[in-house]
């Protein structure tokens, strides 16, 4: 039987989280993006989230194979968009960030299934609005995030550098 499901994260997750996005980092490194290749999301990031309760885990048959971080409150580097603009600026949004599925487990539709878990909670929470951003280069990320539904809607930087630049992703329900 194939059991799949999404729950909340809890500290004693950590160390698989780590694996877990140490596996998508090799997989984004492979494809020449430098997203994710200077050390983010780290370990205190990723402590951060459990602390604050936005974590949620990926179980496939009792393994924890993915990860990613609902964030409730606004993102400051939405504050500005360039090249495009948001649809909804008027309702709260929540964010989807550091989404990462472990090796062995990409190619069946799993990052699908974790997303749509989230909209689900997230829609529970009172969102209707969400958004997700990916580096340029992360086809994959932009391939999952439009297959679901997400509109582009411009440009954002998660940073100062040209690298920090980010594709900008909007879902309204």
């Amino acid at each position: 039987m194939f059991n799949v499901f999404v729950r909340k994260a809890q500290s004693d997750d950590l160390e698989q989280i780590i694996k877990v996005i140490n596996d998508a980092k090799s997989l984004i490194k492979g494809t020449g993006s430098p997203q994710w290749q200077d050390g983010e999301p780290s370990r205190a990031v990723l402590e951060e989230d459990l602390r604050v309760g936005r974590g949620y885990v990926l179980m496939v048959n009792g393994d924890l194979v993915g990860y990613t971080c609902l964030m409730q409150t606004d993102d400051p580097h939405y504050e500005v968009i360039q090249d495009g603009s948001w649809n909804n600026t008027t309702d709260k949004y929540a964010t989807l960030h550091r989404v990462a599925i472990g090796d062995g487990y990409r190619g069946k539709h799993l990052s699908d299934f974790l997303m749509s878990n989230m909209f689900t909670i997230g829609y529970g929470l009172g969102f209707r609005n969400f958004r997700i951003d990916t580096h340029e280069m992360n086809k994959g990320m932009q391939h999952v995030s439009e297959k679901l539904g997400f509109k582009y809607r411009g440009i954002i930087y998660v940073g100062p550098k040209e690298d920090d630049r980010r594709v900008a992703y909007e879902l309204n329900m």
